[in-house]
């Protein structure tokens, strides 16, 4: 019961940054649902997805109004775009920017707000650890913390 107390607390997914807006549980969890709608969706459409997804994950669930709001701050941020349907004035939502670069821009903004490096040195590295290559420490350059998120993504993937 702790851990899904301490999870329904948490409320971003990255810090944020020059390049990169900073990014709520609630707002990856819209993304998430756009991305894979495939297609522009209503707030409607939104909150219905967000009903489904948010019950059968045993999690609280947000109101109508603070979807509404949240997708509003969403367009203004610059990760979502809005289209308005003439006549009803209804306005459905489309992500700006692909999974893949929402994923590695908010990864590498945290690699380098917490280790120093590029999310891209961490990569290389892990590369070398799967082919047995790296050791903690080869690189004179490399802080030690960065060997430890090695060393912890290593893990990671092994239990997979």
């Amino acid at each position: 019961m702790a851990a899904a107390t301490k999870d329904r607390r948490r409320k971003y997914l990255g810090v944020g940054g020059d390049h990169v807006p900073s990014l709520g549980v609630l707002e990856g969890d819209i993304l998430r649902i756009l991305w894979d709608a495939g297609k522009p969706q209503s707030s409607v459409e939104v909150y219905e997805a967000m009903f489904q997804l948010r019950r059968t994950e045993d999690r609280e669930m947000q109101s109508p109004s603070t979807i509404a709001v949240t997708l509003s701050r969403m367009v203004e941020k610059g990760l979502l775009s809005v289209q308005r349907k003439s006549g009803t004035g209804k306005g459905y939502y489309n992500p700006t920017q692909t999974r893949a670069q929402v994923v590695s821009r908010v990864i590498d903004d945290v690699s380098r707000r917490l280790t120093g490096k590029p999310l891209s040195c961490i990569l290389e590295k892990l590369g070398q650890a799967k082919l047995g290559e790296f050791t903690p420490g080869d690189d004179e350059k490399a802080q030690p913390v960065a060997d430890d998120v090695i060393a912890e993504l290593v893990k990671l993937a092994a239990a997979v």
